[in-house]
């Protein structure tokens, strides 16, 4: 995960030391889960120089464009990926062993010629919105470019995010050159090199130049920037000082310290593996001395950072593009995936009540948990999620609210002269901002090429034939298919690659059942995310493991397993529509109302403890009612409401 000397901690500390020792430095604003900082330069020099004034010239740029107005797409794009592929270049080595303090030749030419692909596009712009694709000459120096760009693209992948992601591109431009020779339904009849070079280079909505690089210059990055401003301000610190003050009193605290601590980093940082790493180095530490073993404190805390990533508003890069992609509006994408976040975090919560009633556990005392007046000093710190929600409310696109709070923020920090965005603090956060932006649109310009490819050659249509064909028309089967297919692609990619791709198959079998098109795409993005707890690849596991020394499969299995809940989920607000906040407000009520009990009951199954022990006979009735609850039918939620009712009567009594 990439640590870049992050912002030191800014709120005054009222817990015990030997608490809170772990909290200052230890925010970083990674966005994806496979950034490798530990193969990240440390540059020196004029070189370090060059590239500290060519990073923030780059957030500069799209901030004046999300405050003052982009350019045309095409343009603007080009601009975006000239901004920003060169930093990959300039910041990651090929290897462990390439030089760590400097670039190579190689790295430097790459550099430049990611600079000239985008700026060929960029001087040819108006001349480019107007050739027909398919009929217009694609040109020597557009197939020499393109051919080029294409390359450095997929290395890009390679280096910065992880040679699967590189190499599911580069299997994609494969099937590409050789569909004509596939069978069945795979054929196609192909493309001529040069037509090949238009579709991935020149083509305006899809390929290197497409509408997703198009997402990651006119939306993500301001985000970037207004995560970034967050954290340098201090509000990673308020936030886990915040947790363990609302959950440090009750029984295990320390894991209910984790689960809330990670939601509410999970509002601003977009990564899975970030999160872990930036709350667990304290809750992971606080878990083990509370009691917790160290594959359970590591499990748990994967559990919570993974769901950061459902989390609204940032929800990582899939809200924003899930948007471009289905015509829903940002802020109505947010609202239909609260209620689904919670239950996410609610499931887990009570998993981790029931161990600490299972194994007798504790809270903090109240001597290591911060005062309220400390909290209540600090509160300000929610304004600027407030106010996102508030600008998206009044009908602001998203990249001009996150604009305005960016401002809001850099106002706010000057009322404490510990938090004040002076100019070294201002020139690292917009750096940092532009680092973790480059990844983003490497990821975006990647997945680009893919979605063109399916789309143009039709294979998109073709999978999503086969795999409807062995639904036998079962809507079920179906979401288990694509369960299966986006896990199987979340092996290697990160989630938002992972989603776009999935869901060019995904949402459009789960639409042939009647599945509404926002929660087929929330449907494939939770599974997306869901994906970096899965084994082999439990990604957010095995980085939880690291912290906690613990074993990596054991840890990533005991993960899957005390987070089943969260897997249920999608399933859940596919058959219950009011989850999503479609119906009456009864409907709705009555909706989250079960389905809180049913993952409620769902928790007690697993851990096997509700304040007292329970056989397999009562276990199984208790699995029963959460899904009489979860997955409610005619008259099958009063018999859950019945079960649960009478097992928890029991337990009490039994007490």
């Amino acid at each position: 995960m990439p640590h870049f000397s992050g912002p030191r901690s800014s709120i005054r500390q009222e817990t015990s030391a030997s608490y809170v020792s772990n909290l200052k430095g230890r925010f970083s604003i990674p966005y994806l889960r496979y950034e490798r900082t530990e193969l990240v330069r440390s540059l020196k020099g004029w070189l370090r120089i060059f590239v500290l004034i060519y990073a923030i010239s780059a957030s500069l740029f799209h901030l004046y464009t999300s405050g003052w107005g982009t350019f045309e797409p095409r343009t603007q794009r080009g601009l975006h990926l000239l901004l920003l592929l060169p930093l990959v270049y300039l910041l990651y080595p090929a290897t462990s062993k390439s030089p760590k303090d400097r670039p190579s030749v190689f790295d430097v030419l790459a550099s430049i010629l990611c600079f000239v692909g985008p700026a060929y596009v960029v001087y040819h712009a108006d001349r480019l919105n107007f050739r027909l694709v398919g009929i217009s000459e694609v040109l020597p120096e557009e197939i020499f470019l393109g051919t080029v760009l294409v390359l450095l693209v997929i290395e890009a992948c390679r280096r910065s995010l992880s040679r699967w992601m590189a190499l599911t591109i580069a299997s994609a431009v494969f099937y590409l050159a050789t569909a004509p020779y596939w069978p069945g339904l795979m054929k196609f009849k192909g493309y001529s090199y040069p037509r090949m070079i238009e579709v991935l280079f020149l083509a305006g909505d899809e390929g290197i130049f497409g509408f997703l690089t198009g997402i990651s210059s006119n939306i993500l990055y301001i985000y970037i920037v207004f995560a970034s401003f967050m954290l340098y301000a201090g509000v990673g610190d308020f936030l886990i000082n915040f947790a363990v003050w609302a959950a440090g009193w009750a029984k295990g605290g320390a894991a209910k310290i984790a689960v809330i601590a990670s939601a509410l980093y999970g509002t601003v940082s977009g990564s899975t593996v970030a999160n872990v790493y930036a709350t667990g180095s304290f809750t992971i530490p606080l878990m083990k001395r509370s009691g917790y073993e160290p594959k359970q404190a590591a499990a748990i805390e994967a559990i919570a950072g993974t769901g950061g990533q459902i989390m609204p508003p940032i929800m990582g890069a899939g809200a924003f593009i899930m948007s471009e992609i289905t015509g829903i509006p940002y802020f109505k994408i947010i609202q239909a995936a609260a209620l689904p976040a919670l239950l996410y975090y609610l499931g887990l919560f009570f998993v981790v009540h029931f161990i600490a009633l299972r194994q007798g556990m504790r809270s903090i005392p109240s001597s290591d948990r911060p005062r309220f007046t400390s909290i209540l000093r600090n509160a300000y710190y929610f304004l600027p999620f407030l106010l996102v929600l508030l600008f998206l409310g009044y009908g602001y696109s998203p990249s001009k609210s996150a604009f305005f709070v960016v401002l809001i923020i850099f106002g706010l920090s000057f009322l404490d002269r510990r938090t004040r965005m002076g100019p070294k603090k201002t020139m690292d956060t917009l750096y940092h901002a532009a680092v973790n932006a480059a990844l983003i649109a490497t990821a975006l310009a990647g997945s680009g090429m893919i979605v063109g490819i399916l789309t143009r050659t039709g294979a998109a249509l073709a999978f999503g034939s086969l795999l409807s064909s062995l639904s036998y028309g079962n809507l079920v089967l179906a979401m288990i298919l694509v369960f299966v297919v986006v896990s199987i692609l979340g092996t290697g990619i990160p989630t938002t690659p992972s989603y776009i791709i999935a869901v060019t198959v995904g949402a459009s079998l789960l639409g042939k059942f009647g599945v509404a098109l926002l929660a087929a795409h929330l449907f494939v993005f939770y599974y997306a995310v869901l994906s970096d707890l899965t084994p082999p690849d439990a990604i957010t596991a095995f980085a939880a493991a690291n912290i906690a020394g613990s074993e990596m499969m054991t840890t990533g299995l005991e993960a899957f397993r005390l987070g089943i809940a969260g897997f249920l989920v999608p399933f859940a607000f596919v058959f219950q529509p009011a989850l999503l906040l479609e119906g009456t407000f009864l409907q709705i009520l009555k909706g989250a109302g079960l389905a809180s009990l049913g993952v409620i009951c769902l928790a007690g199954f697993l851990i096997g403890h509700v304040g007292k022990p329970l056989n397999w006979l009562v276990r199984i009735l208790l699995l029963c009612a959460a899904i009489f609850l979860v997955f409610p039918t005619i008259g099958m939620e009063f018999l859950g409401i019945g079960l649960a009712a009478g097992i928890w009567g029991w337990a009490k009594w039994r007490r």
